[in-house]
C-alpha cells in the first residue's frame, strides 16, 4: 500500500493506546508522536535545554513503563532502532534525548485528498476549531513559502537532516562529527560563511576517502654505494705507517 494518513497525537490518550504491552511498531509510533514537531526549550532540573524539532528528553525507565515493557527489552529495541538508521540516541547520567531520523520527511509530506466531510474521526473535536486550524495551517506555509523565497540567509542543518542526507547518498560519515567541526567555525568555509551544507558534506566524503589512501614513501637518491668498513683494520694499517716512518 502506498501513501500515508495524518495522526493526531491525542490518540495517545485514547483507551486503544493505552492497552499494555506494546508492540514494536506502536511503541516506533509512540517514539514519533513524542517528539518535538519544532525547536524548543525545556527544563531539565535548574537548566534550560534547547531540544531541536524531531527530538525529545525522555529516559529508558520512562519508555518501559509506558509500554509495558522490561528495561533490558526497551534498551534493545531502542539498539534496533539505531541500527536500522531510524532513531539516534544519546544518554548521559541526566537523560536520554532521542531523535527521529527522517522525522520532516514523515510530517512534511502535504496529503492530495481533503477528508470527506461526514466522515466520522477516530478522535473528535470541536469542528470549528478544527476549520481554523486548518486555515491557519495553510496560511503559515504559504508565508513559510514566500519568505524562503526571498531570503538568502544560510540556515544551519540539524544532526538530523545530515544523517537524513547522507542515508540518502549512501555516505558513509560521523555526521555528528560533522555538525560538531563546522558548528565549532560558525559555519565558515575558509573567511566566507557557507552557502550549501550539502556542498560541504560531499567535500567532506572526498577527503576522507582522499585521508583514507595509502601514501607512498619517496625514495632518496643516493649517488655513491653504501659499504661496510673494518675500522679496526684501518687503524692497525695506520700505526704501523707510523712506526716504520720513525
Amino acid at each position: 500500500m502506498k501513501g500515508w494518513i495524518k495522526l493526531h497525537r491525542g490518540i495517545t490518550g485514547h483507551w486503544l493506546w493505552s492497552d499494555k504491552p506494546f508492540s514494536r511498531g506502536q511503541a516506533f509510533m509512540d517514539l514519533v508522536l513524542m517528539a518535538n514537531h519544532k525547536d524548543k526549550m525545556v527544563p531539565l532540573g535548574s537548566q534550560l535545554v534547547e531540544v531541536s524539532r524531531g527530538s525529545f528528553i525522555t529516559s529508558e525507565l520512562k519508555l518501559s513503563d509506558r509500554w509495558g515493557w522490561s528495561k533490558t527489552k526497551t534498551r534493545s529495541f531502542l539498539k534496533m532502532l539505531q541500527t536500522d538508521h531510524m532513531i539516534v540516541k544519546k544518554s548521559d547520567r541526566k537523560k536520554t534525548t532521542i531523535t527521529i531520523v527522517n522525522y520532516s520527511v514523515y510530517q512534511d509530506i502535504e496529503t492530495t485528498e481533503e477528508p470527506q466531510k461526514n466522515h466520522k474521526k477516530t478522535i473528535e473535536e470541536p469542528q470549528k476549531n478544527t476549520n481554523k486550524n486548518v486555515k491557519n495551517e495553510k496560511n503559515n506555509k504559504k508565508s513559510t513559502l514566500k519568505s524562503t523565497k526571498k531570503s538568502t540567509t544560510f540556515v544551519p542543518p540539524t544532526l538530523e537532516n545530515v544523517m537524513g542526507y547522507c542515508q540518502e547518498k549512501g555516505y558513509e560519515i560521523d555526521c555528528e562529527r560533522f555538525i560538531d567541526f563546522y558548528s565549532s567555525k560558525g559555519w565558515m568555509v575558509g573567511k566566507n560563511k557557507m552557502k550549501d551544507w550539502k556542498a560541504a558534506v560531499r567535500n567532506w566524503v572526498r577527503r576522507e576517502k582522499d585521508d583514507s589512501k595509502p601514501q607512498v614513501k619517496s625514495k632518496a637518491n643516493h649517488n655513491f654505494d653504501q659499504r661496510d668498513y673494518d675500522f679496526e683494520a684501518i687503524e692497525n694499517k695506520a700505526i704501523q705507517r707510523i712506526n716504520g716512518k720513525e
